[in-house]
């Protein structure tokens, strides 16, 4: 039991591969071309070969005076275990202790020394296939200062360089960046320095804050010795804070970042007893330990030993595996060995009991009962779409949310919480202003017009064109979720049974189409009331188990969140490239907005209750529910944070963030509740996915077929809907069978983009609608158009917070619109169809 939550790691990685990883597995070493060894060597992958060049050693022990030699030649080798080499060029000059990131499918070089002076210079090595050999690009601006043993790192089109040492050996404490891009001048820009000494044979890495990437700089020798503190900068915020001590000093060692948040560190020299160790030719001051950086909770611990200690090694990712390039063994003393390891990983099955697996089946069998049960009620299309208007409003509302909560959410809510704090919880604050205009000002336009889709409202009020614009853009990005909603549970259930994910995916596929089919809009409210259940269920218990897991239980929740604010809202500057608090706000505003005017999901569901003020007080419950769902999720998050904090030993480097949750419950969960957490998981994707295929099928019924279709009786709409229902089933669980063999993140991708485009244009329709009595067909179908065209602009010219993307699209769709309308003019009658005419006709029948 304890292993099933590992496999909901593969919904985050997006493979269905079910594997766990046990640490490094280290394999027999590959050999340099140089069998005397070398340290300090450029190394890297360039178009699928292993660069090695230059790097130095010595004519003879240090104990009998010996020199230091620097290279200048440049090997290539094809294979992992670097068997064969070939000699591929030269380079400039000799040179060692140069700073080195990938770039353009290339190494480039900074700096280093070629053992009689420092350099100043940068270029870059690229493996040339048909030329056979690798060629040099110098059309790179000089460092700032001629610098050895420096630290360099890159994130997006900027280079940073950190320390070093100048020509007497002096270390030191700059740090600048270079821009890359062509518009910048690519010039060296000076940058705060770290709030530490000046240094020099320091580590520098990129990896992720568990937001976006930052560097990561650690270790090195100053003037008072060696060094094992360290900083990590914010390139958003331009600030450095200081990073939590390594358990031992860290000079000249390797490092590489694994998976999303961890950074693995590479022996390298402790500086124990240096000076002995040359008289005694010892190794002891060159620990074989590779420690492990956690970025979220500023945690270190011992990943696993390497075959022998070296300083000086570079550190390269190739093939899947984990090289480390010559180095010194001890002081003098060069090593010849490739020390090459993998991640090791295991392909375990959890075991699921009786207990669970009755859980689940008594969970599918009750969903099926409820739609049996209100099958027998449906006969006219109003009993299929609208639920005969019979349902409580408090049942709406729990199903609204329901609807919106799918695996994703109910997994990357936490993960979000847990990796960097309470921020998107202020989008909560956001329903006590998007809700007071829906309920008095646009609920009683749909409540009055008295049909199933949303949509007919625009065609109402300006034509068939806005109307099937805004009910285009709706099928679109519901057909792309539904594939998505049902793949990642099916995922889950794989890992638990003996069952595979493509049989999963057959099983749950005609599972949820059955269901929704068989009862309707009621029958789909109702089982979304039971799933909501079972979120807060799994949530809570989720939660429990990690308070209880801490040292100080609920004390230590409180006391080290708020001393690591991870209950902060986040930043209230005015900065509109982030997820600040102003921007989360803003955007949920408009977000709010489209949700609840523009998404028939969300309509039909307020729809379906028997009056105006049952409507309005569906929406309200919505609310009411909301808010203590966002507290438990977000609580989990933050209790998921200490709990590492606290263990961080228990961390796997392989797992996503968004994995957190699952890694957790695989090994804290007792037996009997997985059933549970599971029937939580199904319960958050299929109540989206049931929504999503019935308020699909509503809108191909009621915005496409009926319009089309003349004189079409009510009894046949339900029958066409009935149909439209299956045939998205079908699609559902087709494209979820297309996602297994797919990269997954590349669709999620595409369509999130797509329909971000417009849905700020579908709720802005309405708007433009209800609020304003000038604006018409003409003028509306031009802000809609205009609308999508800025916000492609702004996405892919401009670093603008995706926060933003729904209120660009909502305010350039209204004001365009607007302004269009003043100039084309246009006649229609408003009687009843915007706010300001609709008071004679408010009131229900």
């Amino acid at each position: 039991m304890k292993n099933i939550w590992l496999w909901c790691l593969g919904i985050f990685m997006m493979t269905p591969v079910h594997t766990m990883a046990q640490g490094l597995s280290w394999d027999k070493s590959g050999n340099l071309p140089v069998k005397e060894g070398l340290s300090h060597t450029i190394a890297g992958v360039s178009n699928g070969v292993l660069i090695v060049a230059g790097g130095g050693n010595f004519d003879k022990p240090l104990q009998q005076g010996g020199q230091k030699i620097v290279y200048d030649r440049i090997y290539i080798a094809k294979d992992a275990r670097a068997a064969e080499w070939t000699e591929a060029g030269r380079l400039p000059a000799p040179l060692a202790n140069a700073a080195v990131v990938g770039l353009d499918g290339g190494l480039l070089v900074m700096g280093g020394t070629d053992g009689q002076s420092v350099s100043d210079k940068i270029f870059l090595l690229r493996w040339n296939a048909v030329a056979g050999k690798v060629e040099t690009d110098t059309a790179f601006p000089r460092l700032p200062a001629a610098l050895s043993s420096l630290s360099a790192g890159r994130i997006g089109h900027h280079i940073y360089i950190a320390g070093g040492q100048d020509g007497n050996d002096h270390p030191q404490q700059g740090f600048w960046r270079l821009d890359l891009s062509p518009e910048s001048g690519r010039q060296w820009q000076p940058l705060p320095a770290w709030p530490g000494a000046a240094r020099s044979g320091a580590v520098m890495a990129t990896q992720s804050n568990g937001e976006y990437e930052c560097l990561y700089f650690f270790g090195g020798k100053g003037t008072a010795g060696y060094l094992k503190d360290g900083f990590s900068y914010d390139p958003r915020r331009n600030k450095w804070k200081p990073m939590e001590a390594m358990p031992r000093a860290s000079f000249y060692s390797s490092a590489l970042p694994l998976g999303q948040t961890h950074v693995l560190l590479f022996s390298g020299s402790d500086g124990h007893d240096a000076d002995k160790a040359i008289e005694l030719g010892d190794n002891y001051h060159m620990p074989s330990n590779v420690l492990a950086y956690h970025t979220i909770t500023n945690t270190w611990t011992e990943f696993s030993n390497m075959p022998a200690g070296v300083a000086g090694a570079a550190a390269v990712r190739w093939n899947n595996r984990l090289l480390l390039v010559g180095g010194e063994l001890r002081p003098g003393v060069r090593t010849g060995a490739i020390q090459m390891a993998t991640l090791q990983t295991v392909r375990q099955k959890s075991q699921f009991g009786w207990i669970d697996y009755t859980t689940l089946v008594v969970y599918l069998a009750g969903l099926g009962f409820i739609s049996y049960y209100f099958s027998k009620k449906k006969q006219t299309s109003e009993d299929y779409l609208l639920g005969s208007k019979n349902i409580p409003y408090w049942a709406a509302g729990i199903s609204i949310m329901a609807t919106q909560v799918s695996a994703i959410g109910f997994m990357s809510i936490p993960a979000k919480a847990y990796a960097v704090n309470w921020a998107y919880f202020a989008g909560v604050f956001t329903w006590f202003i998007a809700v007071p205009i829906v309920t008095r000002a646009y609920i009683p336009f749909i409540r009055k017009i008295n049909v199933a889709s949303a949509y007919h409202y625009l065609e109402e009020r300006f034509n068939s064109g806005a109307r099937l614009f805004a009910a285009s853009v709706f099928v679109l990005y519901q057909l792309a979720r539904m594939g998505l909603v049902l793949y990642l549970p099916s995922l889950a259930l794989a890992a638990v049974t003996p069952l595979d994910t493509v049989t999963c995916i057959l099983i749950m596929g005609v599972l949820s189409t059955v269901y929704t089919v068989m009862g309707g809009i009621e029958a789909v409210i109702w089982i979304e009331v039971a799933q909501a259940a079972l979120l807060f269920g799994g949530g809570i218990v989720c939660m429990v188990l990690a308070i209880a897991g801490l040292e100080g239980g609920l004390s230590d929740f409180f006391v080290q969140g708020i001393a690591d604010h991870k209950f902060s809202l986040g930043e209230s500057e005015w900065d509109f490239t982030s997820s600040s608090l102003m921007v989360i706000l803003i955007g949920n505003i408009f977000i709010r907005l489209g949700n609840l005017t523009s998404d028939q999901a969300v309509v039909q569901r307020y729809m379906t209750t028997s009056s105006l003020k049952q409507a309005q007080r569906s929406v309200w419950a919505d609310v009411w529910v909301s808010i203590p769902w966002a507290l438990v999720v977000y609580g989990l998050g933050t209790a998921l944070y200490i709990y590492y904090k606290q263990h961080p030993d228990q961390l796997n480097p392989a797992i996503a963030s968004d994995g957190i949750l699952p890694m957790f419950i695989a090994q804290r969960a007792p037996v009997g509740l997985s059933g549970l957490i599971i029937a939580a998981i199904f319960a958050a994707s299929m109540s989206t996915l049931e929504g999503s295929i019935h308020s699909v099928a509503t809108i191909f019924t009621t915005d496409f077929y009926a319009r089309f279709k003349k004189n079409i009786t009510q009894k046949q709409t339900a029958v066409t809907a009935r149909i439209a229902t299956v045939v998205l089933g079908v699609f559902a669980t087709g494209l979820s069978l297309v996602l297994v063999y797919m990269d997954v993140n590349s669709i999620l991708d595409v369509f999130q983009e797509i329909t971000g485009l417009f849905i700020g244009a579908s709720a802005a329709l309405f708007m433009l609608g209800i609020f304003t009595k000038r604006a018409n067909s003409t003028g509306a179908l031009i802000g809609a158009v205009s609308s999508g065209l800025i916000l492609y602009l702004v996405k892919t010219m401009t670093p603008l917070s995706f926060w933003l993307y729904s209120a660009i699209g909502f305010l350039s769709c209204y004001i365009i619109g607007y302004l269009a309308s003043c100039i084309f003019p246009g006649k229609k009658g408003l009687q009843g169809l915007t706010y300001y005419t609709i008071n004679d006709k408010l009131k229900e029948k």
